[in-house]
């Protein structure tokens, strides 16, 4: 019992040494680990080493009280003066240990977890929002959408969008070149921001189209929201090289019904909309309702 007794000291030593071991050996295959796990990894290797040097310590003492080692190892061992090395090096490491990881480890822990949660902020605004125009893009606005529609169907409150194209934009790049394009369509999300409340969603869902919904928002007031956009787009128009550039936007309008399948349709009729109004020679505003109502009269004749 006492040959185990002195035997189990060195058992724990020869798991603290594994413990140490495995630290230095991670350390190495992992020189560029930074923050808060270095700081850890300090913190262990300095208990690591608190535990060696104190069962080392008894370890030798009591193996040489029970003949594993010269006896001359307890005589000077039990000096009062060196027993208590083991137990003062236990309070500095504590001290040590208490002090990293309360002004180190545990600030920089939530440091890096802020940063973390930034950077996912981040990654998450990078997908719902186009570059350019700084407004969301298509797929971000067609979950958005799908929310709005949703809220329709159980509410029954009046839902129109707004499908938005600019006039003439390919002639526009291959005249005064891409940038002068990019800047066209800066200004049509500056405008859309512009005349949109804080409830409405406007995105650029194509090259040189974009979309405005707009929830609790009939066909008349819709109407009134497009022709604003519609009107203040020559306005913005920027000067190239001295020559005013003729900046305009089609728009089409469409209001959901109940009898619509969903989103998409409504979309559909908006884009239906836009065309007439393409057609009918750009920079002005068609309603989907319009259209529908001719078709029906032409059908009828």
């Amino acid at each position: 019992m006492h040959l185990a007794a002195a035997l189990i000291y060195w058992v724990v030593i020869l798991i603290w040494l594994t413990v140490l071991v495995t630290l230095l050996v991670f350390y190495v295959r992992n020189p560029r680990v930074f923050g808060t796990t270095r700081l850890l990894l300090a913190v262990v290797a300095i208990d690591t080493l608190r535990n060696l040097v104190e069962n080392v310590y008894f370890g030798l003492y009591f193996g040489g009280q029970y003949g594993l080692f010269p006896a001359t190892f307890v005589t000077l061992l039990a000096n009062p003066y060196l027993l208590i090395v083991p137990k003062a090096l236990n309070v500095v490491a504590g001290c040590v240990v208490l002090g990293l990881l309360l002004l180190r480890w545990l600030p920089s822990a939530v440091t890096e977890h802020e940063v973390a949660k930034q950077h996912v902020d981040d990654l998450k605004t990078l997908a719902a929002i186009d570059g350019l125009t700084g407004l969301y893009n298509r797929r971000h606005f067609e979950a958005l959408s799908v929310a709005e529609w949703a809220r329709f169907q159980r509410y029954l409150r009046p839902l129109s969008i707004l499908i938005i194209d600019v006039d003439h934009f390919k002639a526009i790049n291959d005249r005064f070149g891409h940038d002068v394009g990019d800047s066209a369509l800066k200004i049509i999300s500056n405008v859309c921001n512009s005349v949109k409340r804080d409830s409405d969603i406007s995105a650029r869902i194509g090259g040189e189209e974009f979309a405005l919904l707009l929830p609790e928002t009939n066909e008349a007031a819709a109407r009134i929201v497009a022709q604003r956009l519609c009107d203040m787009v020559p306005e913005h128009s920027p000067t190239v090289h001295d020559e005013k550039l003729n900046l305009s936007v089609s728009i089409g309008i469409a209001t959901a019904t109940l009898s619509m399948s969903g989103i998409a349709t409504l979309m559909k009729r908006g884009d239906d909309a836009l065309y007439e109004s393409k057609r009918a020679g750009r920079n002005r505003v068609s309603l989907a309702s319009e259209i529908v109502g001719q078709k029906k009269l032409q059908a009828v004749e």
